[in-house]
């Protein structure tokens, strides 16, 4: 007679429930987006195009794409394209492919 294998413990969630806090990560990516004082702003501003895709993609999966102030989004991201039709990772950075791939994004999430 063979032992049934053990299954190992399931992973704890963040609560007993298991439950996903929706409005604790729409607040935090609303407020992470609007802190320009920060120092990680500071540090991120390589990577400013990528970010706000992340931000913006998980605030659409968040069915809370509305908070976002999508006007000012989508001038950043204009201002950002080169002559070259390629956009830098934030203002006055070369173009890059990565990057320009985050701004068609960012701009297809904003219709």
């Amino acid at each position: 007679m063979e032992a049934a294998p053990v299954a190992p413990p399931a992973p704890k969630a963040e609560h007993e429930s298991g439950a996903l806090f929706l409005e604790k990560h729409r607040a935090y990516v609303k407020r992470v987006s609007e802190d320009s004082e920060s120092y990680e702003f500071a540090v991120s501003e390589h990577l400013r195009m990528s970010g706000v895709y992340w931000g913006l993609s998980a605030m659409y999966l968040l069915g809370a794409l509305a908070d976002m102030d999508t006007e000012f989004i989508a001038k950043f991201v204009v201002s950002c394209q080169h002559e070259s039709g390629g956009f830098g990772g934030n203002l006055h950075h070369d173009a890059h492919l990565l990057y320009t791939l985050s701004a068609v994004q960012i701009m297809l999430l904003l219709d």
